[in-house]
């Protein structure tokens, strides 16, 4: 994703710190490139599999087509994520002005997917694992729209 050669020209920046950022570049892409070849090889065969039990459910087509829908996007968003992650760190090591900055397309609107938030309005360090925990609620959401808490239990 990015050389020694890249961020050598940054100003005030030390070895270590210049080793850390290509150590991180190449690990966000090893990540980026190994969610895409999961989502290549299981992304349909899930797919078909959560379409057929919705079908032998009695869901409509819609709610099979909106399901698919969700898991494609959702999927595709999460490379395009990290894309914008390491895009904006690139851009802002370039800068003259401010390299070591927090970059500010970290607030820029993200990939939109139906009921997630666009967007990151501050740099949180949280911020994945809290995208992946409104990802989770949402899908949860999606699979079990119609479920109440349980108020048959008895107190004793």
């Amino acid at each position: 994703m990015a050389s020694s050669t890249e961020i050598a020209n940054i100003p005030g920046i030390t070895k270590e710190v210049r080793e850390g950022i290509v150590a991180a570049f190449d690990a966000l892409s090893n990540w980026r490139d190994e969610i895409e070849t999961a989502n290549e090889r299981c992304l349909g065969k899930v797919m078909d599999q959560t379409s057929a039990v919705a079908r032998s459910m009695g869901w409509p087509d819609q709610a099979i087509r909106t399901t698919r829908e969700y898991l494609e996007n959702t999927s595709k968003m999460q490379v395009e994520m990290i894309d914008q992650i390491v895009n904006g760190w690139k851009q802002q090591l370039k800068s003259a002005t401010s390299p070591m900055a927090i970059p500010r397309s970290f607030a820029a609107p993200t990939p939109k997917v139906s009921g997630l938030p666009t967007g990151m309005p501050e740099f949180s360090p949280f911020a994945p694992w809290a995208f992946w925990l409104q990802a989770a609620e949402m899908w949860q959401r999606t699979w079990m729209p119609d479920a109440s808490p349980r108020r048959d239990f008895r107190s004793h």
